[in-house]
């Protein structure tokens, strides 16, 4: 039976027992006569009035009552319900989220912020920070969360974090106060934002960045019109002046000559050498 038909049926048995205790108080103190008498057939008119009155008041009490009771236990369904969803709701962000009273105690989170540190709830709800991380950190944490109670609103910082798992790691702490019916401060909510990838990221783009910039630094490219001579192959600068072509490319970049003869040349030139290899010059290693 539903609880508002207990209430119902509960009253209208107290007033029953009223009536009765009524009618067994006038036998037993005010009236002669049976109890049976006193309680149905022969019942005065303003005992009648007076006991019809208080038990359809209890009775109109109960309705009352019940009607109360069924509206609590719909509020405290839809509450329910609604706690029920936030929490499914925090245990689906992908980054760990938790909930601080205004002493600094832990009063909730959510599923990554208990695998971020590798600890059940059960072990964080009603703890402090000193609880489980590094007293070197714990402390740093501690000021800023009492800077940000002092100064209710909204606190980021870059900081780092001990997880037993992931070992150190570098994060973004994004913190804010929430208040009681009354505007005064109840707590903080803070989420954690993992950034220790990016960074290495970073770190490994601006070494990447360096050693480019270092090889162009050693590097210089001709580019554009050149103008060279048909016969003897000269190049003419900007100037105006002819120029030997390894003259003008080593002031024009960082290469660098060493002069020998191909094959053809020997053969031309120097026909008994002929059968040199080929870049060696006529008496060298003599």
């Amino acid at each position: 039976m539903k609880t508002e038909k207990k209430i119902i049926l509960g009253s209208v048995l107290l007033g029953l027992f009223l009536w009765t205790a009524d009618a067994l108080l006038d036998y037993l103190i005010f009236y002669e006569g049976s109890f049976t008498e006193l309680l149905i057939t022969r019942v005065p008119g303003h005992e009648l009035y007076i006991r019809t009155l208080i038990f359809v008041c209890v009775v109109c009490f109960g309705v009352f009552c019940s009607r109360i009771m069924k509206r609590q236990a719909k509020t405290q369904e839809q509450l329910m319900a609604t706690a029920n969803f936030q929490d499914q709701l925090i245990n689906a962000i992908p980054i760990p989220v938790f909930y601080k009273d205004k002493h600094l105690i832990f009063t909730g989170c959510n599923k990554s912020f208990e695998t971020f540190m590798n600890l059940d709830r059960k072990n964080i709800i009603g703890k402090s920070i000193h609880d489980f991380t590094p007293k070197e950190l714990a402390d740093v944490y501690e000021k800023k969360d009492r800077e940000l109670i002092n100064a209710p609103g909204i606190q980021n910082y870059e900081f780092e974090v001990q997880s037993p798992t992931l070992g150190s790691r570098k994060v973004i702490f994004h913190k804010a106060t929430f208040e009681d019916d009354q505007g005064s401060v109840e707590g903080m909510i803070g989420v954690i934002l993992d950034i220790t990838e990016r960074q290495m990221a970073e770190a490994e783009k601006e070494k990447l960045i360096a050693k480019l910039k270092k090889a162009l630094d050693k590097v210089k490219v001709l580019s554009g019109f050149i103008p060279i001579c048909a016969s003897c192959k000269k190049i003419r600068d900007d100037k105006g002046y002819w120029n030997q072509i390894e003259a003008y490319i080593s002031r024009h970049s960082n290469a660098e000559f060493s002069h020998g003869i191909c094959p053809d040349c020997i053969k031309k030139l120097y026909p008994g050498y002929g059968t040199k290899a080929s870049g060696t010059c006529p008496g060298e290693g003599q």
